[in-house]
């Protein structure tokens, strides 16, 4: 029986701007090898009638995920609702008790009664899943002819709930076989680019289902067929091949790894290491760098030299270059990885030197203008990109291709340009 998932955001946070909803996307991804159908997903108040009213919307049978207002706060509302709603009773659990107070022992803190009792209550016909993160368990059960799951609003709460959750859905019957899925993610290409290219791929096999996605590294690309259509499956394990071809360097992972952690195992492995320097991205580099644990093993340090005088006494950018052509310009920038490499002692080195806006900009330079040096053992590579978005949306792309940049040389090889002449990917009209 394939099931129809709804999604039911709960939070004033949430419709007031300050918070924006990822969760449902997470839960996406985590139902993504399934052949379920998500329906809807409903953004609610902390409020009984408005989870009220989004529960009544769904319909018997369905599989409904809620998200937020699960923790110890008066406005904590959504276990307390959706037991009024099913006409359930709420219970202590003694297991989250005890889990909950032991968890408050190792953090040395006394827990507060009041909080403890809210999260330890749990309604009739649900059974808590524990929380490896924070302290409110997540709930999952029958109810009222749905299969429910409430989790906790706190994205890395959620995120760490999520694989018991799935596991409990898969072992209850309640979701579809796996698909037979494929996946690319690549990097520094256009989603429109991206389609181009498979599009002789695509067409002539209308039994495949082809998605392509936005990440914040770049591009995904997958391929899925329906489990119980022999022709599909049999379309898609002589697809593969021909992807990977069609591809070629712009993939970074046929798993879902992120970028840093790919360019995290490759240097590692290979005992290598890296440091940065910063103008434009103040450090957004090297922080999304050592997002993955152990990143300790390759990343020495960066250095932040927005300001001229500090890239030439701490980066060595010379005094001349800098007047000459400016901050933003191949010069700077390959002194810029030069001199980190050489400071902090290093194999690798990325620079970035761009102008993010708003203001800044010239004709000549116009907002967007972006230099990314890399310097490898052999040698220093540079390339100028024209990002198209606003200050974060440019910054972002800076740091996404500064470090697939980094994968690239590390599989081209150091003596290697890791921008083929082909690539057009948010490049200056004028190259």
């Amino acid at each position: 029986m394939n099931r129809v998932v709804r999604m039911i955001a709960v939070g004033d946070e949430l419709l007031e701007g300050r918070t924006a909803d990822t969760n449902s996307g997470r839960i996406q991804r985590a139902l993504g090898q399934h052949a379920v159908q998500v329906a809807g997903i409903q953004v609610v108040p902390d409020t009984e009638e408005a989870i009220s009213t989004a529960l009544d919307r769904t319909g018997s049978g369905d599989i409904v995920f809620l998200t937020g207002g699960l923790g110890s706060t008066p406005d904590d509302l959504t276990r307390d609702m959706v037991a009024r709603w099913a006409g359930a009773e709420l219970v202590e659990d003694a297991s989250v008790r005890a889990e909950l107070e032991e968890r408050w022992r190792r953090l040395g803190r006394k827990p507060v009664a009041t909080g403890v009792q809210r999260q330890c209550q749990v309604p009739v016909g649900m059974t808590p899943v524990t929380n490896p993160v924070g302290s409110a368990p997540g709930l999952v059960g029958e109810l009222k002819g749905r299969v429910l799951v409430l989790l906790p609003g706190v994205p890395a709460e959620l995120t760490g709930l999520l694989p018991a959750v799935v596991s409990w859905l898969k072992d209850g019957g309640y979701l579809a076989r796996e698909r037979k899925t494929l996946l690319w993610r690549t990097g520094q290409i256009a989603e429109l680019a991206l389609v181009r290219k498979l599009e002789n791929l695509r067409a002539p096999r209308p039994r495949l289902q082809w998605s392509w996605w936005l990440t914040e590294w770049g591009v995904d690309v997958r391929l899925a067929a329906d489990p119980e259509d022999a022709a599909a499956v049999s379309e898609l394990e002589g697809i593969q091949a021909e992807v990977d071809r069609e591809l070629g360097y712009r993939v970074y992972s046929r798993e879902m790894k992120t970028l840093p952690e790919v360019v995290q195992e490759r240097l590692i492995a290979a005992g290598l290491t890296l440091a940065t320097g910063e103008s434009c991205t103040a450090g957004l580099l090297g922080a999304r760098l050592t997002d993955p644990a152990g990143s300790s093993g390759f990343f020495r340090g960066g250095i932040l030299a927005y300001e001229n005088g500090i890239k030439e006494k701490l980066l060595g950018v010379p005094h001349a270059d800098l007047v000459a052509h400016g901050a933003v310009s191949q010069p700077v920038v390959e002194a810029m990885a030069h001199g980190a490499q050489e400071c902090l002692g290093t194999d690798y080195a990325l620079a970035v030197s761009g102008i993010s806006g708003p203001g800044g900009g010239t004709k000549e330079k116009p907002v967007g203008t972006t230099w990314l040096a890399l310097a490898t053992p052999e040698a220093v590579f540079s390339h100028c990109y024209r990002f198209p978005g606003n200050r974060e949306r440019n910054r972002l792309l800076t740091v996404a291709a500064a470090v697939d940049t980094l994968r690239r040389s590390l599989d081209f090889g150091p003596r290697v340009s890791p921008w083929p002449d082909q690539d057009t990917w948010c490049v200056p009209q004028s190259r």
